[in-house]
């Protein structure tokens, strides 16, 4: 069965990788902690082994065996050790309690453990010693080197260390699965954080694909799943923003359509009729002229949009000089600039200043964003043009208004097509919308960009660069 949902995956990866984890840790305690304690448990037989060597020889002087005989009980009863000692033959002499008393004059046939004992050597083995006991013992071999013992063993319960070790073994396992217990419950609330706002964003984006962008997915962490769901709350309110947009820009786009028609079909119908006077007609016919190039610049600019965003630009890239092309666009602007009182202050860098670009297109990014800068400005106020040469081989160029300035939330839009800035910006509400969004295209088509700066009451300024033309070979 394919598992689909990435909760589930997940949710398996992390309990995989626990238990994994829980087996693995379990099995490297378990031979740590059992070496440890084996180790221990050794340390501890030879050091009682180092003092009952000191007491037996204090004994052999004095004479005092009591304190042999309270090491001996120590050793045996608190340790659970049983002992006997051999002579230089190997052969037991004495044994504990624990031992049975045949074994008093046997000898130990482990020759190679007896030998070392008696070179001097502490010395540890496992097993019966020669049937010596039932079950395997943990022994340890300690050298007297006196003249009636030549060493003592001491010997523990193999199955009795391994019940201890048992005892600590379900400890561990204990805190083991508490650890793992609480793991699991983490990893489930982890996965759960981190797929529930798939899940949201997934069911979000299926109602945004029915139509409806006002959908919001909620974000309660600051992470890349966090990072994503506003990433996706911004789409969302682009999408909401730009639907907006379509349906005004429809709007506006049949009004501006609706009313010159509506005024060519009622002046052409009056002509006819003869309902206007043949003195008057030519002025009427001026009217409806306007009214077709009006007509015939609204769809030109949708045409024009259209092939920019198919990357159907065709570039007819030469030298010439940015400086008269600015101030063709101003002359073109001439009348507008009359009628609203504005002066423009054209600062170049160089007396001519030559680029390579297309100049048709150039000429129309100049002429949107000069009448751009007319239409937000107050009359009497003052518009700056400015040409700067860059390290970078190209040059800057800027358009600069005192007008009201832009909001930070238009200027997100403001180069979206049919985005229209609020009303309060000006009264002239005549355009479509579809002019910086042409000017920034025409611009990408060379491989520039456009960047606004604006700040509310202080005015707007538009930059852009372009490619310094080569010097020509005189």
């Amino acid at each position: 069965m394919k598992i689909k949902s990435i909760f589930t995956k997940q949710l398996l990866l992390y309990v995989g990788t626990l238990l994994a984890t829980f087996v693995l840790v379990g099995v490297i305690l378990s031979l740590v902690y059992t070496q440890h304690y084996m180790d221990e448990r050794k340390e501890e037989l030879i050091h009682q082994g180092m003092k009952i060597s000191k007491e037996y020889k204090k004994a052999f002087f004095t004479g005092d065996l009591s304190r042999l005989d309270y090491e001996l009980q120590v050793l045996e009863g608190y340790m659970a050790a049983s002992i006997f000692f051999i002579d230089k033959n190997g052969v037991v002499v004495l044994t504990s309690p624990g031992i049975n008393d045949e074994w008093i004059g046997q000898a130990i046939t482990n020759q190679g453990v007896i030998d070392s004992v008696l070179e001097g050597n502490i010395v540890t083995l496992e097993g019966k010693i020669n049937g010596m006991f039932d079950e395997a013992v943990l022994t340890v071999g300690y050298p007297l080197q006196t003249e009636q013992i030549a060493g003592i063993f001491m010997c523990t319960s193999m199955p009795e260390i391994e019940r201890s070790l048992q005892g600590m073994y379900k400890m561990g396992f204990c805190i083991l699965t508490a650890v793992m217990g609480i793991g699991m419950v983490l990893v489930y609330v982890s996965s759960k954080k981190i797929t529930s706002p798939l899940l949201q964003m997934n069911e979000a984006a299926k109602v945004i694909a029915g139509g409806n962008f006002e959908q919001r997915v909620e974000i309660s962490s600051e992470d890349e799943v966090g990072q994503l769901a506003e990433s996706f709350n911004h789409m969302a309110e682009s999408l909401d923003k730009y639907e907006k947009v379509r349906r005004d820009f429809i709007a506006n786009v049949s009004h501006d359509l609706r009313s010159p028609l509506t005024s060519i079909q009622g002046f052409l119908g009056a002509i006819l009729d003869g309902t206007v006077p043949k003195e008057k007609q030519e002025h009427y016919l001026n009217i409806v002229l306007e009214e077709t190039k009006r007509l015939t610049k609204l769809t030109n600019d949708i045409v024009e949009l259209s092939r920019a965003q198919a990357s159907a630009i065709t570039l007819e890239k030469k030298r010439f000089d940015i400086n008269d092309l600015i101030r063709e666009s101003i002359e073109r602007l001439e009348p507008r600039l009359k009628e609203k009182d504005i002066k423009i202050d054209a600062m170049f860098a160089e007396k001519e200043t030559f680029v390579y670009a297309d100049r048709d297109k150039i000429a129309r990014v100049l002429y949107n964003l000069v009448d751009n800068a007319i239409k937000f400005s107050d009359k009497g106020e003052k518009i700056e043009i400015e040409t700067a040469l860059k390290e970078n081989k190209k040059l800057l160029i800027s358009v600069k208004d005192h007008g009201r300035g832009i909001s930070e939330e238009d200027e997100k839009y403001i180069f979206h097509r049919f985005y229209k800035v609020d009303s309060s910006r000006g009264k002239d509400k005549t355009g479509s919308g579809l002019g910086l969004s042409i000017v920034r295209e025409f611009l990408l088509a060379h491989g520039e960009n456009i960047v606004v700066k604006s700040e509310e009451g202080k005015g707007t300024t538009f930059l852009f660069c372009l490619k310094l033309a080569e010097k020509e070979n005189k």
